[in-house]
């Protein structure tokens, strides 16, 4: 019976400590899981991100470098010797960079390689003839002997990027790199060395067909299959991602495959597991010895009940020794790690969402004692995303977590500060004074000492860097407000901080709900009217004769209730919400109809058009495509299109900027640099752009007549455009006394109410008809 007592007793404790310890491995497994995923996620995009760049770069480089050789007379093999020569030199990637003839022969290789050979059998060749061309790694056929293989023997590869020399838009040659291979392993092991997990993880690519094209870590005598075998295997937690080309055209096709062992990711669980299964045992056979003294115990006589009950705990406080101490404190800190992933972020060790909404329920209803207020503070990083993907996720992490540590040193026992996830944080501050006004000063301050804290650089070891916020406030005061109002307020309040111009403090009020309903109701307005409502107008450009020699297509929106609405408002709400390009697309495929109705009239096939483009349509990865279509549709002749860039546009990536205008110029286009002098006015840049006009900002020419700094940098811009060979046209000119002097400044061609507002094309015809009858 004693033996029984004793045997039930352990098995009981032992079942009891195997279900805890399922218990607590089904919930860390799967945490750990979750962020393995997103570790093997990241991981994943960015040696996509980091193939998609260098391969994007590599491509730019030899685009501008086939630019620079249509300068160069091609048969001047010393000129185009030296011009490859310098760029493999700054780039070790590069295996060879050579230039091909149009009959296929090598005219100049870099190191003086392959001069004279026949490659027009060749994949690149052919291709590259026709269109920028990225191939597909393979084995080195001609250049193979001129490589020293590595320890494995294998033969070399290479990566082929061509593009065509044009030459009076006809290919005269192509320009081709190879790029080494083994660049990918440099990658990809540059990648998975920052990764703080040191766990081993296997990196595979794909071609489109599913084909291993490299297989990283992975054992040689593994069979893995193809894609669909890894990324179904079971046995690992597997990551993919796209590398997104622009070119070929279809796209390169390669998927970056990123797949970890179980057995590694989740070994922390394995080793909880042993731990845990060892103090089952443990206090399983503790409680069988406490059973089997107890049991023998029973039978003695009842007054010696009480005493036996005392020794039993003596008994059970004297043998839990140290080791089994330890042993159970290690499992109420496994618990408490846990409970820790649930209600804290991994990054920062703020509070994450989860915390903050249970706080701020609490302190919404102290707020409905009467006695308090409460209110939200909340950051946006307003430049993170750039610092993010320029620095690198690891410098943004670590410009995260120093954040974090900013922010909690401002902390107090009457806040609770966290993290809602990417670049947000968010104050939460509790037992304000019920006094609205009081309130809402004290908020106003902790907000500007927030600021003033996050202005400060953040130092790195070889950097500084500056990342200032947009906050948004919501005091509240009522217990009717629901958390997820609270926090849709201060986006609400952040949002409009951004719209200011970010770096701002906003507190919100009912007039931002206002505002944002008024807004949906006039986005919703502007999509359903921007086939029927809006119309294209034309302002006239004339020369310094009066000659009316082209327009400006302008958009206005005739709303059915409202009557017409001024662009300057519904223009930036177009650029906000992204309808700005198909609003771009409108006008576009407008004008080219007008332009082609034009042709066929004798008084007016001179005319040409010009276009405005926002940074948002040209930063479009498919502008180019876009307006291709547009023209073959339309039948329309390119060169009487004109496209207006501003500033802005081409501030950005100047580099894909530039590109970008050469493949349109291609077509015959032209382009125009609208509003200029207000924005970055760079000489260096303005020398590589494929610019044919400058356009002076009415801005100046306003004041032009009267303000001798206006009147100075018109005169500069008229004299710098001469000195580019570009045309200039002044807009906004108002007064014959200003056309006059601009007209001794040298300027070319006028715009403005002087010679004619914006019209509908039957009205714009008219006035010409009258302009030019009243010359003659």
């Amino acid at each position: 019976m004693r033996a029984r007592i004793s045997l039930v007793m352990g098995m009981l404790w032992l079942l009891f400590g195997i279900a805890l310890t399922l218990f607590l491995e089904m919930r860390f497994e799967a945490s750990l899981q979750t962020a393995a995923n997103e570790s093997l996620d990241a991981t994943a995009d960015e040696i996509a991100h980091t193939l998609v760049k260098d391969l994007q770069d590599r491509q730019r480089e030899l685009a501008l470098l086939a630019d620079l050789l249509r300068e160069v007379q091609l048969t001047q093999t010393s000129a185009v010797d030296e011009v490859i020569s310098n760029l493999k030199k700054r780039q070790p990637i590069y295996a060879w960079i050579g230039l091909a003839g149009a009959d296929g022969r090598i005219m100049s290789g870099s190191d003086g390689l392959l001069l004279g050979a026949d490659v027009s059998s060749r994949p690149w060749f052919k291709e590259g003839f026709n269109a920028d061309y990225v191939s597909d790694p393979h084995d080195a056929k001609l250049l193979d002997h001129y490589f020293r293989r590595d320890q494995s023997d294998e033969p070399v590869r290479f990566v082929d990027v061509a593009v065509p020399v044009k030459v009076n838009q006809r290919v005269s040659a192509v320009l081709s790199a190879h790029l080494f291979w083994k660049w990918v392993h440099e990658v990809v092991s540059n990648t998975l060395e920052k990764r703080r997990k040191k766990t081993p993880i296997e990196v595979l690519i794909a071609n489109r067909e599913g084909n291993w094209l490299l297989k990283f870590q992975v054992a040689q005598t593994e069979a893995i299959g193809d894609i669909r075998a890894v990324t179904s295997n079971d046995q690992y937690l597997v990551a993919t991602q796209r590398v997104l080309t622009d070119i070929p055209k279809e796209g390169l096709g390669w998927t970056v495959v990123v797949r970890e062992h179980k057995r590694f990711a989740l070994s922390v669980v394995e080793e909880s597991r042993q731990m845990l299964y060892g103090i089952s045992i443990l206090m399983a056979v503790l409680f069988a010895g406490i059973a089997w003294i107890v049991s023998g115990r029973i039978a003695k006589p009842l007054i010696r009940l009480a005493d036996a009950a005392k020794h039993f705990a003596l008994i059970r406080s004297d043998t839990a020794h140290p080791i089994a101490t330890k042993r159970l404190d290690e499992t109420s800190v496994l618990d408490a790690a846990m409970d820790h992933l649930v209600h804290y972020d991994l990054l920062t060790g703020l509070c994450n969402r989860t915390e903050l909404l249970a706080s701020l329920q609490d302190a919404i209803s102290e707020v409905s004692d009467g006695d308090v207020l409460c209110a939200l503070v909340l950051i946006n990083l307003d430049n993170f995303g750039v610092i993010n993907s320029t620095r690198g996720h690891d410098v943004g992490d670590k410009l995260l977590i120093e954040i974090a540590k900013r922010l909690q040193s401002f902390e107090d026992d009457d806040m609770v500060i966290s993290r809602l996830g990417g670049d947000e944080f968010i104050v939460l501050l509790k037992h304000l004074d019920v006094d609205r006004h009081n309130a809402e000063l004290n908020v106003e301050k902790v907000a500007q000492q927030l600021m003033a804290i996050l202005d400060a650089p953040i130092q790195f070891p070889t950097m500084a860097i500056e990342c200032p916020a947009s906050i948004g406030l919501t005091i509240i005061g009522d217990a009717s407000i629901s958390t997820d109002d609270a926090l849709k307020f201060s986006e609400l309040a952040v949002a409009e901080a951004k719209r200011r111009g970010r770096h701002q403090i906003v507190k919100f009020d009912r007039s931002l709900l206002d505002r944002l309903y008024a807004r949906e109701q006039f986005k919703q307005d502007f999509v359903a009217g921007i086939t029927s409502q809006l119309r294209v107008y034309y302002q006239m450009q004339v020369n310094q004769q009066g000659q009316v020699v082209g327009a400006e297509a302008l958009v206005r929106w005739f709303h059915p209730e409202r009557g017409m609405i001024s662009p300057a408002i519904f223009i930036p709400l177009a650029e906000e919400t992204g309808l700005i390009v198909p609003v771009g697309r409108f006008v576009m495929r407008t004008a080219c109809e007008q332009l082609k109705l034009w042709e066929s009239d004798p008084r007016r096939q001179h005319l040409s058009i010009a276009v405005n483009v926002c940074s948002h349509e040209f930063n479009e990865a498919s502008y180019v495509q876009q307006v291709e279509a547009i023209l073959r549709e339309t039948g329309v002749r390119p060169e009487k299109l004109k496209l207006e860039l501003t500033e802005s546009a081409l501030a950005s990536d100047v580099e894909l900027v530039v590109a970008k205008m050469r493949e349109l110029q291609k077509f015959g286009l032209r382009f125009s640099l609208d509003d200029f002098g207000t924005g970055f006015s760079s000489l260096s840049y303005l020398r590589l752009m494929p610019l044919s006009q400058l356009k002076i900002d009415q801005s100046f020419v306003r004041d032009v007549t009267t303000n001798l700094n206006d009147a100075s940098i018109v005169r500069t811009v008229i004299a710098l455009g001469k000195s580019l060979g570009l045309n200039v046209i002044a807009e906004g000119v108002e007064t014959s006394e200003q056309k006059q002097l601009l007209m001794e400044y040298g300027c070319d061609l006028y715009q403005g109410y002087f010679f004619g507002r914006p019209q509908a094309a039957e009205e714009f015809e008219r006035a010409m008809d009258e302009r030019t009858s009243n010359s003659i």
